[in-house]
């Protein structure tokens, strides 16, 4: 006798239920152990962390290689044939930022001290006579060999180098160098985007500016980044005509301290004035473009805005006769647009970064050796290579 609402006997229904119930037990009783799960990823975590391994030993094997090369080239036999061959280069170095570590060039800093510095200065000293940039670029064989090869120091980006001791230490080796200098921060109206970037870095938390790093990108059809040393690396895909806005809407969305508050406190760059007493000190100019791109991707009216205003400025405000270019990042332009901008009389030449080049090489397709790091294989042992790396019939007896 059936009971109003009562659910009839069903095999079925009980079946399904005994089912239902065991399947449950048995995902309860199969389901692994928190351990047991972390378990599943060790691996994932592991080929990181080997990765990273692999990343930081060869880094640590090119250094030691760099610096066996570097001693070979300043030793017997092969020390008096880069010595010849440094006769013939234009050579030219360069640094950046000299002094302690700050946060606007903390991503860039590889331990440019003052004392470092000086250590660096008297050991290049040995091996060459420190002239001016013009008189590196424009050597004259009519005024006799001097002692030893001629060399010029350089700096991009135009850090302040009267407020941080470098200005004593050139003149304690009576070095007369070059600086290059960004006209948008010249008087720290501005801090150029790059070190916008390491000072967010340096200051903020990785997940902030990570987080709102990922949400700015989607807005220029650009993927985010999920660790912080990728930042620096993957601004470099920003287009060059939203770099300072991207740059900024960052800036802000990490909550950093107001612009002008930052310039105030830490006032890296040249001041008009400073240049002025830079040139007095027997010193010199060169252009640096204006903001800092890659100069690869610049069209026609960037160009102007970039190279060909900011040179009239610079020649303008600071009487300069002279005035070299150093491109951003090495970077260079075409080479039929850096040539046109030569001939037309924006620049008096042009730098890479790619090295010591043989004099003779056009004055507009030029380039430096840094000092920053592994300086004696940047100077020395690059031209060692080079001639090992010649065909054997145009290699000269080492």
């Amino acid at each position: 006798m059936r009971t109003h609402g009562a659910r009839p006997y069903d095999s079925a229904s009980v079946n399904s239920v005994s089912l239902v119930q065991k399947t449950r037990t048995s995902c309860h009783s199969q389901r692994p152990s928190l351990p047991r799960a972390f378990g599943v990823f060790r691996p994932i975590v592991l080929l990181k962390t080997v990765r990273g391994e692999i990343l930081r030993s060869r880094e640590k094997a090119e250094i030691a290689v760099k610096k066996g090369i570097g001693w070979l080239a300043l030793s017997p036999p092969f020390d008096s044939w880069v010595r010849c061959q440094l006769w013939t280069r234009v050579n030219v170095v360069y640094a950046h930022y000299v002094g302690k570590s700050v946060p606007y060039f903390a991503d860039f800093y590889v331990g440019s001290t003052i004392e470092r510095f000086a250590r660096d200065l008297a050991a290049l000293k040995k091996h060459f006579e420190f002239a001016s940039l013009a008189e590196v670029v424009r050597q004259d064989p009519s005024r006799g060999k001097p002692s030893r090869p001629l060399l010029a120091l350089t700096f991009d980006d135009g850090f302040d180098t009267l407020r941080n001791g470098v200005m004593e230490v050139l003149d304690h080796y009576a070095i007369r160098a070059t600086s290059f200098v960004a006209t948008s921060t010249i008087g720290n109206v501005n801090l150029m985007w790059r070190n916008k970037l390491s000072a967010i870095r340096a200051l903020r938390e990785e997940s902030l500016y990570i987080g709102q790093y990922n949400s700015l990108m989607p807005k220029v059809g650009l993927p985010g980044i999920s660790r912080g040393d990728e930042l620096l690396p993957a601004s470099r895909d920003w287009p060059m005509a939203l770099k300072e806005e991207l740059v900024d809407l960052l800036w802000r969305a990490c909550d950093m301290p107001a612009l002008e508050e930052f310039l105030d406190e830490h006032r890296p760059y040249f001041t008009w004035e400073g240049l002025e007493r830079w040139l007095a000190a027997g010193h010199g100019v060169g252009l640096h473009t204006a903001t800092h791109p890659f100069c690869s991707r610049l069209g026609t009216e960037g160009i102007r805005a970039e190279i060909e205003e900011p040179a009239a400025l610079l020649k303008a405000t600071l009487g300069l006769r002279f005035l070299p270019f150093s491109y951003p990042f090495g970077v260079r332009l075409g080479a039929a647009a850096e040539r046109q901008l030569y001939e037309d009389g924006v620049f008096d030449c042009a730098f890479g970064i790619n090295g010591l080049v043989p004099q003779g090489t056009p004055a507009y397709r030029l380039e430096r050796a840094s000092m920053e790091e592994n300086l004696t294989f940047n100077v020395f042992g690059n031209v060692l290579l080079e001639g090992i790396r010649r065909p054997a019939g145009r290699r000269s007896a080492i």
